[in-house]
């Protein structure tokens, strides 16, 4: 490796510490828009595949549609920025706007369906659409979003050092993967993986 590539502890020296304590957050909504019905049905787990941090959570539009159907609701932007990808389920939103997801922090969104999913290229703004929450890519046994961030094309875990937080709503982690919580102030909200029925 040395030979091909010299030494790898001196190439990182310009970029170490990866994530510096005093990285600012960027601050994040919730996905969807205010006043709708969303359930809360899954709490930290794997990012991307496995062994990517417990650091994904999953929103549920609650419309009384079939399950795995093409939700009528729409995802929305959880912070403005550009779109980086959009393509066979997934949308990555680059938060700085330089259009590349492995500089900064991005979010990504899955399970977004094909019918009206953003484009890749287009500015937003919070609260614009993004698409519509489905089944597709991925194992789904429902219709929901999936939502992961990355800081400089590294994978974090929801729960800290950074804590994943969304309209003032903090991620917390439960005993296992997909349990967890929400927890504003005094309010707090738990995973539910069955889905809400209200």
């Amino acid at each position: 490796y040395q030979e091909m590539f010299g030494d790898p502890w001196e190439r990182t020296q310009p970029v170490e510490p990866l994530l510096h304590p005093d990285v600012a957050l960027p601050e994040l909504q919730l996905p969807f828009q205010p006043g709708e019905r969303w359930g809360f049905t899954g709490g930290p787990h794997a990012s991307w595949s496995s062994g990517t941090p417990a650091g994904a959570i999953d929103f549920s539009p609650v419309t009384g549609q079939a399950a795995c159907s093409v939700s009528r609701a729409w995802s929305t932007a959880s912070a403005g920025g550009v779109i980086a990808r959009s393509d066979n389920g997934v949308v990555i939103l680059d938060l700085d706007g330089d259009g590349y997801e492995q500089t900064g922090w991005v979010l990504m969104y899955m399970h977004i369906a094909a019918e009206d999913r953003i484009s890749a290229g287009t500015v937003v703004a919070v609260d614009d659409r993004i698409g519509h929450p489905s089944c597709e890519r991925g194992r789904s046994t429902g219709t929901h979003v999936h939502i992961a961030r990355k800081y400089n094309g590294e994978w974090l875990p929801a729960g800290g050092p950074w804590p994943l937080t969304m309209t003032g709503w903090e991620v917390v982690p439960g005993e296992r993967l997909y349990q967890g919580y929400l927890v504003n102030g005094e309010k707090t909200v738990s995973a539910n993986p069955g889905g809400p029925s209200s």
